[in-house]
């Protein structure tokens, strides 16, 4: 099962509430959100967990409950916000770990009664955002040439050992980063297609030199079991109603910045200190948090007046939504003038960030599943149109869930 799971806000994510469109509610408090997320994984009981978002100052905490039902747990040590962890049952025994960039690879192993103990490798990555495609395939490179090495240093032939690489790829469609897993190699002519989110990388080269891995070649998980493989986030379809094609503000969403900056203005052409203040305190709910107060305050350093003119205001937005903050904005539109760009008619965005690929010659798939019930994939798809997350899911993700057997080789 690999699931990333929002990012807890009991000590950080204070943002959370954002991503609601019912953000008011104490569903968007941890209390309750820790409650969904216990129920979703105990119920299915996996073998091996890998969770992506997880915050290290209350990790212990937020996920006490996966080592009361007996997982042994590690999360990834160096630096950043939002980490993988992945969590084992306790007949495998880790036998090595490596903390790679934005990747966690595992080796775990499994006596057998008087056989050979089954080994096999995990990597859980939460791969980085944005147009950084390049990246994204050294991170997988990287984690694909740590388990290559770790294979060979048990004297193992890195083609007979069974892997799987899951994770949230922030990517989807034919990225170098499935070119390399599925085909093992990816060359300098490669071009990525089919990722809306990739505004304007069209035609962008990903690697000057060819990128391989000599482990066996993996599979799609819910691509084998699907067919056509369903959407793990369910968002707000808004993207397109705040920025054009080429990343500038739509109309649509200037008119709305337009309104909004009217609201909060008292009586003059600007935002006073007091305007800012209130404004502030109705989005982010505190002040001296958040993007928009560093924006504010930059705002003020490098023109020496405590305000903010109309222009000011669309650049604050602007900035929120080259950084993806689309949910952000959406919030914050509804806080200040009562409504957002939405329009649930439309239905939720649908993307395909988080996978789960497995090495076909050593992995047999014999079954993929899903968390929601046909009755909350109606509330999603039939009206009223409901996105994630909301009361009754905790994330903005689905988890994405396989079993699997052990073919001949492995």
């Amino acid at each position: 099962m690999s699931y990333n799971v929002l990012l807890p806000n009991s000590q950080d994510g204070w943002w959370i509430y954002k991503y609601y469109r019912d953000s008011r509610g104490s569903h968007t408090d941890w209390t309750e959100r820790q409650a969904l997320l216990r129920q979703q994984i105990l119920d299915v009981g996996p073998e091996v967990l890998c969770l992506q978002e997880v915050c290290e100052l209350s990790f212990q905490e937020d996920f006490g409950f996966l080592r009361e039902a007996g997982y042994e747990i590690l999360m990834h040590e160096k630096k950043g916000r939002m980490r993988p962890a992945t969590c084992w049952r306790p007949h495998w025994q880790k036998i090595t770990a490596q903390h790679k960039d934005r990747s966690l690879v595992v080796g775990l192993q499994r006596p057998g009664a008087g056989l050979e103990p089954t080994t096999m490798f995990i990597v859980n990555v939460h791969l980085s955002a944005g147009p950084n495609a390049d990246r994204r395939l050294r991170q997988v490179h990287e984690a694909l040439d740590c388990v290559e090495k770790e294979i060979k240093k048990l004297k193992m032939n890195p083609a007979h050992v069974p892997i799987v690489f899951c994770g949230d790829f922030n990517s989807q469609g034919a990225t170098a980063v499935r070119e390399l897993l599925t085909t093992g190699e990816v060359h300098p002519e490669f071009r990525e297609s089919g990722d809306p989110t990739e505004i304007g990388q069209e035609g962008k080269q990903i690697t000057s030199k060819v990128k391989k891995h000599g482990l066996a070649l993996f599979q799609d998980a819910a691509e084998s079991g699907y067919g056509r493989p369903p959407a793990t986030i369910l968002a707000q379809n808004i993207a397109d109603k705040m920025l054009t094609s080429d990343g500038t503000l739509t109309p649509e969403m200037q008119q709305k910045l337009d309104a909004a900056f009217d609201s909060c203005r008292a009586d003059h052409d600007v935002l006073s200190s007091d305007d800012v203040e209130r404004f502030l305190l109705k989005v982010n709910r505190a002040l001296g948090r958040g993007s928009e107060f560093r924006f504010v305050q930059k705002v003020y350093e490098e023109t020496g007046r405590n305000e903010l003119c109309r222009e000011d205001f669309h650049a604050l937005y602007a900035a929120e939504l080259a950084d993806g903050k689309f949910w952000g904005v959406e919030h914050d539109m509804r806080e200040l003038v009562g409504s957002g760009l939405a329009k649930p008619a439309d239905g939720p965005y649908e993307l395909r960030f988080d996978y789960i690929y497995f090495t076909g010659a050593t992995l047999k798939l014999t079954g993929v599943d899903q968390v929601l019930s046909q009755v909350q994939f109606d509330h999603i798809f039939g009206e009223p149109y409901e996105i994630l997350p909301n009361s009754w899911h905790p994330s903005d993700h689905l988890p994405v869930i396989a079993s699997f057997g052990l073919n001949g080789m492995a």
